[in-house]
């Protein structure tokens, strides 16, 4: 498969958001150049008893049907590709979580029928196979499961999902000006990382 920002695991497109709605950019063709991150995400924001419900790959493949249900859908007013995804992967997140919790908020077992896995094509399974076994992968979540709570959110929200700094900074009760230096200090250490220019959003 040709390079792109997660070399094999990606497209042969830029490494920048590709296009705008309406531009002949392909579902399956941005899906693949943010595989990785997503699948980094979903390994970042599922906590243990969510994964009574769905393993990131799981998560990772449920997204990938997701955008390829809802792709006829994107207009002026869904933003960049990326952000488009990651929205769509917030929302399968959310219903994972939900899923994970019985009445008493305990967890409960079982698969939740969110997840569609008939429905997955075999070449977005084994890319996500690929993604489990990473051995580049494994040590930039290594490093990112090392960090602090407040670091690791910042990773996660500014840096993969690429969220407006100004959104980040009211969701984590910090100024713009703290969270912008936070975020300055803490990207120039991830950049040395493996894989990180092709995981992080911005």
């Amino acid at each position: 498969m040709p390079g792109g920002p997660f070399g094999r695991y990606g497209s042969d497109v830029a490494d920048s958001d590709p296009a705008a709605p309406g531009d002949d950019l392909d579902v399956e063709v941005l899906y693949r150049e943010h595989a990785a991150a997503l699948y980094a995400w979903a390994c970042l924001r599922l906590e243990p008893r969510m994964r009574i419900v769905a393993t990131p790959e799981d998560l990772t493949q449920e997204i990938w049907l997701r955008a390829t249900r809802l792709w006829s859908t994107r207009d002026d007013q869904s933003g960049p590709p990326r952000a488009w995804l990651f929205t769509i992967a917030k929302h399968v997140l959310y219903e994972v979580q939900r899923a994970s919790r019985g009445r008493d908020g305990l967890p409960v077992g079982g698969t939740t029928k969110l997840l569609a896995m008939e429905q997955v094509p075999v070449e977005v399974t084994s890319l996500t196979q690929r993604l489990s076994r990473d051995d580049a992968l494994r040590a930039f979540l290594d490093r990112a499961a090392a960090l602090d709570e407040e670091e690791r959110s910042l990773l996660i929200h500014v840096g993969i999902e690429a969220m407006p700094q100004a959104d980040v900074a009211v969701r984590m009760g910090l100024s713009y000006e703290a969270l912008a230096k936070r975020w300055q200090r803490l990207r120039d250490r991830v950049r040395a990382w493996p894989t990180a220019q092709g995981l992080l959003g911005v």
